[in-house]
């Protein structure tokens, strides 16, 4: 069960960075369907400053450890990267918190069954 449960965490973060790896490619202005990146840049200039990153909590708290490239700006690419790896981290953490109250939930059932039937299983 541990060994399964690392293998799905494992190809979910696979995933999520594969994923946002092909959408990291850094050219401005051509996604249209990444809304967040363009809301925060303000001043359409293809990157996000620090005041601009305060519109968004992960990036107001990370800004310097999301800029890779240390020139004070994030682009489309350190943005992506940053969401990406917020986004597995919050699967992770869901994931988790389901198999944590799965097994609650069975344990609950074993019990309850050996308490009707007088098991000691």
């Amino acid at each position: 069960m541990r060994l399964s449960q690392s293998l799905f965490f494992l190809v979910a973060a696979a995933l999520a960075l594969a994923v946002g790896s092909v959408y990291a490619a850094d050219e401005v202005g051509k996604d249209k369907s990444d809304p967040g990146f363009q809301a925060l840049d303000k001043d359409k200039d293809g990157s996000i400053s620090k005041s601009e990153a305060m519109g968004n909590a992960e990036l107001r708290k990370n800004f310097d450890k999301h800029d890779a490239n240390h020139d004070g700006k994030l682009s489309r690419g350190e943005y992506l990267s940053a969401m990406t790896k917020k986004d597995a981290k919050t699967a992770k953490e869901k994931i988790s918190d389901t198999l944590q109250k799965n097994k609650e939930y069975k344990a609950e059932q074993k019990r309850e069954r050996e308490a009707g039937t007088g098991s000691t299983r």
